[in-house]
């Protein structure tokens, strides 16, 4: 089946071309609604350097513990 152009379509085929598309927004708008609600809201906020640094030393620290304790 090769397209037609939107002029060469008749008034029926255009209507079910447009049905057919906002089948498929609507397909489109619940799926967006779907995975905004399962997005985890982010409360992070960035680090200057000496507090990366000190979080990065902890985080070793603590790595070293738990290889010696198991």
């Amino acid at each position: 089946m090769t397209a037609k152009s939107t002029t060469q379509m008749t008034k029926a085929e255009l209507l079910e071309v447009i049905a057919d598309r906002n089948q498929v927004i609507g397909e489109l708008n619940s799926k967006i609604d779907e995975l905004e609600s399962m997005a985890i809201q982010s409360t992070s906020k960035p680090l200057d350097a000496d507090t990366s640094r000190l979080i990065s030393s902890l985080n070793a620290r603590i790595k070293n513990l738990e290889e010696k304790v198991g």
